[in-house]
């Protein structure tokens, strides 16, 4: 646990160092948030009968938490750019030595920066929004419970998906020729940008068969109310499979592919 907040410490302390680049993310994000409730309106007042029984207020809410939530669930900060940046530097041989294993170091680092990150870039325009925008809120605690233990969920799926493609450097020694790929993949198949709902059908059976979905889609639709009862079981039993199935695959992939390490510089 210490070294748990060890790593949260760090996490505050260099977001908080940076304060241009925290007010250029705030200007940024409410930039998204005004384009998405723009673009939602106008698509809907176009041709609401593609939407089914959603409401243009769930449409909006969904848009504005999923730019909120890609603050916290990004491929810019994670466990690849730090592995690549170790790599790249010769500093991953320091990390090999630590008393920790790899994957559980990196889990913890980027919880901890996670954490802060929602903190400082979450909350206020989150505020903002629900002011403004007159978001809809879950519907009980219950489904408010339900999203949470969703998204921590989610979390651990990315995690999982950002550490395996990160160790794709100890082979090819930069991850730059893959990232623009893997960036939009994700945000595509995980219903960040479209709610999966909106693809076409042979586009939702690919879709429902990746792990990408259980990042954004599955809270947001659970936040939202598109999925109730017995669907909100059965979606985050199928987040909690991909979680064990990435972790397993991550131990193993670990396993083997840390002994082609070659260092550079340091």
């Amino acid at each position: 646990m210490s070294l748990f907040w060890t790593f949260s410490r760090q996490a505050f302390f260099k977001i908080s160092a940076y304060r241009a680049n925290f007010w250029t993310e705030m200007f940024t994000l409410f930039v998204q948030i005004f384009v998405v409730k723009t673009l939602w309106s106008v698509l809907y007042k176009q041709a609401p009968s593609i939407f089914g029984n959603i409401s243009l207020s769930q449409m909006i809410t969904y848009g504005v938490i999923s730019i909120v939530m890609g603050i916290v669930l990004s491929t810019d900060e994670g466990p690849h750019q730090y592995i690549t940046t170790q790599v790249k530097t010769g500093m991953i041989a320091n990390d090999l030595l630590k008393p920790i294993s790899f994957p559980a170091h990196m889990l913890l680092r980027s919880t901890g920066d996670t954490i802060a990150r929602t903190i400082f870039y979450v909350l206020p325009p989150l505020v903002v929004a629900y002011l403004i925008l007159d978001l809809q809120i879950p519907a009980s605690i219950q489904q408010a419970a339900l999203f949470l233990l969703s998204l921590i969920l989610s979390y651990l799926v990315l995690f999982f998906c950002n550490f395996l493609f990160g160790l794709i450097v100890f082979k090819t020694q930069d991850l730059i020729g893959f990232m623009f790929t893997y960036w939009a993949l994700l945000r595509f198949l995980s219903g960040q940008l479209v709610p999966i709902w909106l693809y076409p059908d042979w586009l939702k059976s690919l879709v429902y068969a990746l792990p990408f979905q259980a990042i954004f889609y599955t809270p947001l639709a659970i936040y939202i109310g598109k999925v109730n009862g017995a669907a909100i079981v059965q979606a985050i039993s199928i987040q909690a499979l991909w979680v064990v199935a990435l972790y397993l695959l991550s131990l193993w992939v670990w396993s083997r592919v840390h002994r082609y390490l070659t260092v550079q510089g340091g």
